[in-house]
């Protein structure tokens, strides 16, 4: 846990900011405090979050709001990973592996490819002017022609009629 922390600790990474890196860093101060952002209620303690100063490379960068009780601390698709040891990074890294070959699966893709068929004609029956333009452009374009036609029936009709009553 995070709470553990203190000037020395070492701390493991990955940044991903251009690729993959793993790293490892050392703790040269941590912040504590309390997060008020939301209430909490008797018997329930507020949130405790750290701001660190870690040393990574020799370079120092600030990284602030962990929560205190995490192992590891994602700070989204283009940032840093951190973790207080090497297993839990490892066991997060084989999570994210995971995750990463189920979304690629072939069975997964045809499965997908599968459905997107069956979620276009349901949106299509549920909202037929929104979800489908062509189909509708094609649909008024066939009312168009039949409106013409129906005018054409009509006029020869007329023109028929009066050249009976002549």
């Amino acid at each position: 846990m995070f709470s553990n922390l203190s000037r020395g600790s070492i701390l493991h990474g990955i940044d991903r900011s251009s690729g993959m890196k793993w790293f490892t860093g050392s703790v040269e101060r941590v912040t504590p405090s309390i997060n008020n952002q939301y209430p909490y209620s008797f018997n329930q303690f507020p949130a405790v979050t750290l701001d660190l100063i870690v040393n990574i490379n020799g370079k120092q960068q600030e990284i602030k709001g962990i929560h205190s009780n995490d192992i590891i601390a994602d700070f989204g698709e283009d940032s840093i990973i951190l973790a207080d040891n090497k297993d839990s990074l490892y066991n997060y890294l084989k999570s994210l592996l995971k995750t990463s070959e189920d979304a690629v699966d072939e069975n997964n893709l045809k499965k997908h490819k599968a459905r997107i068929p069956q979620i276009k004609e349901v949106m299509a029956e549920m909202m037929p002017g929104v979800s489908n333009s062509n189909e509708v452009k094609e649909l008024r374009a066939q009312v168009g022609e039949l409106q013409n036609q129906l005018a054409e029936t009509l006029s020869l009709l007329k023109s028929k009629t009066i050249k009976e009553e002549k």
